[in-house]
């Protein structure tokens, strides 16, 4: 077989036999570093061994073993994905340049061809300066472009926040606690995905782009319908009533509007959904509603048997005039414009826009909305903190102040347990989401997928309660540990000696005019701020 002699010295000698490359020694005293010299003056050797290499050189005398390829003139490199095409050269140096550049350029051409490559070359680099050992992009593709997943928007629920409005000698306490929808009104809507732009590989082959996720809408079938028109599709009130999430799907529940007051022409109230009530409510009759309660009189409620909201708040606009019978309770929050003579009890907060007087109130908290906000008299026990501008009057009426307090560590405690709890839902959530969107693009789904897909829905709904819950619960801890201390009574102006107050069991009477001080308990100390 014809071999060329590519080096030869005291110690090696390199043949070159077909494409292949042949290393023989006879006597040790060549480095491994003078070798590497020796291959770098000859780039189109391509080492495919280099234990043949240390062999013979640590261990001659050696016969002839192969240890290298004649590289590819042109070698071609394809991505995985098509997208992107190399070269890499390795040819002699005056092939670079003048006349011979020609030449080169069409055998790059030729080789891309070979190797499939018939899109996107970038002739442009071939009139640029080419270099030998060096990978070069000679082609690219167009890359897919996925399409865009459906987009949701949803009705957004009104926050109860009271507003305090002061209209010359007219004070006004404005909230908007149930939020009310007729039939036709719009509840929300989904943008169908987009089916995104296909690409092209360097070989000419079509990329199939990835159509958008087709994310689900989840409505109660009975109160809220769907109209699907120019690949929107859009959810509608059915029934006159109040907007509900459960979860995180969307109805409309049950709500009662009593246009005048409650009393003998319509007796007392006992409602499973949301009310309210336009007028107000006569005295010793009363009002019960699962949901929130609103009584949007403009002269409020006077001595009437009781108003409940067995899971919701209540907001009375007027203001309550209980003349010592009145009694108003709410599992959550309740919010009126002032308080006089009548009993609160509440699971959360009680907001009083303007005063409360001669009232006893058990709540989490008590808030005095306006600059002007008072409490004279009577008894406030709260679990965290009472805030009020003013506290007693200048006749120093005796009015009783209390704080039970809290253990700020197993607060703490619990907020981390729900924010981890708020973690793990949303994995669940999510996970949910994508097993759904699988069975959501498609229009024709078997009995068992059919089946599947409810309960994922059950499954999503459920988790989405549970995570609205634990949200809820994350802001009423963290609104908690802003409180100062272990309990906190906050005086935002004055109080007037007569006032008594306690926090966490420890009391204090006022003896005299006390001026914007907070007041709370850190270690077993009441301090002030």
């Amino acid at each position: 077989m014809r071999h060329d002699i590519i080096f030869s010295s005291d110690y090696i000698l390199i043949t070159k036999r077909q494409d292949d490359f042949y290393i023989e020694s006879f006597k040790r005293g060549m480095s491994v570093e003078d070798f590497n010299r020796l291959v770098l003056e000859h780039n189109n050797i391509k080492i495919i061994s280099f234990i043949a290499v240390k062999n013979a050189l640590l261990f001659a005398p050696k016969p002839p073993v192969k240890f290298g390829e004649l590289r590819e003139r042109v070698a071609v490199e394809i991505s995985s994905d098509e997208l992107k095409a190399y070269i890499t050269l390795c040819v002699k140096e005056d092939e670079l340049q003048n006349e011979k550049r020609i030449n080169l350029i069409r055998e790059i051409v030729g080789k891309l061809g070979e190797n499939g490559v018939i899109f996107g070359v970038k002739h442009d680099v071939l009139l640029n300066r080419l270099e030998n050992g060096k990978k070069i992009l000679i082609a690219e593709g167009v890359a897919p472009e996925n399409g865009d997943d459906s987009v949701i928007k949803m009705y957004e629920m009104k926050e109860p926040k009271p507003e305090v409005k002061e209209d010359g000698n007219v004070d006004h306490y404005e909230l908007n606690l149930i939020n009310k929808v007729h039939v036709g009104d719009w509840l929300g809507e989904r943008r169908d995905p987009t089916p995104g732009t296909s690409g092209k590989s360097v070989k000419g082959n079509t990329l199939l782009a990835m159509e958008g996720k087709k994310y689900p809408l989840f409505y109660d079938k009975k109160t809220v319908k769907e109209v699907y028109e120019n690949n929107v599709s859009t959810l509608y009130a059915l029934v006159d009533g109040a907007v509900n999430y459960s979860g995180n799907r969307i109805g409309v529940s049950n709500h009662l509007e009593i246009i005048g007051n409650v009393g003998f022409k319509t007796g007392n109230i006992d409602f499973d959904g949301f009310l309210t009530i336009k007028g107000s409510i006569e005295d010793n009759f009363s009002v019960t509603a699962n949901r929130d309660v609103e009584i949007l009189g403009d002269y409020g409620v006077g001595s009437v048997r009781e108003i409940i909201s067995r899971e919701g708040s209540v907001f009375i606009k007027g203001g309550i005039v209980g003349k010592n019978k009145a009694v108003v309770k709410s599992k959550k929050d309740i919010y009126t414009k002032y308080i006089s003579d009548a009993t609160i009890i509440c699971d959360g907060s009680v907001h009083i826009g303007f005063y409360c007087l001669n009232s006893n109130i058990i709540a989490k908290e008590v808030i005095l909305d306006s600059p002007k906000g008072q409490i004279i008299g009577g008894s406030i026990e709260a679990e965290i903190k009472v805030i009020s501008s003013i506290i007693g009057s200048q006749s120093e009426k005796r009015t009783s102040i209390c704080v039970k307090g809290f253990d700020r560590n197993n607060l703490k405690d619990k907020l981390e347990n729900v924010i981890r709890d708020i973690e793990i839902s949303k994995s669940c959530l999510s996970r949910y989401k994508q097993e759904m969107s699988i069975y959501s693009s498609s229009s024709n789904l078997t009995k068992e997928q059919s089946v599947m897909w409810d309960n994922l829905r059950e499954k999503y709904n459920s988790e989405r309660d549970k995570l609205k819950l634990l949200e809820d619960e994350k802001k009423v801890f963290i609104n908690y540990l802003k409180t100062h201390g272990e309990g906190e009574i906050c005086i935002l102006k004055k109080a007037y000696p007569g006032t008594v107050i306690e926090i966490n069991r420890i009391p204090k009477e006022l003896s005299k005019v006390t001026l914007s001080t907070c007041f709370y308990v850190h270690n077993g100390v009441l301090k002030e701020l």
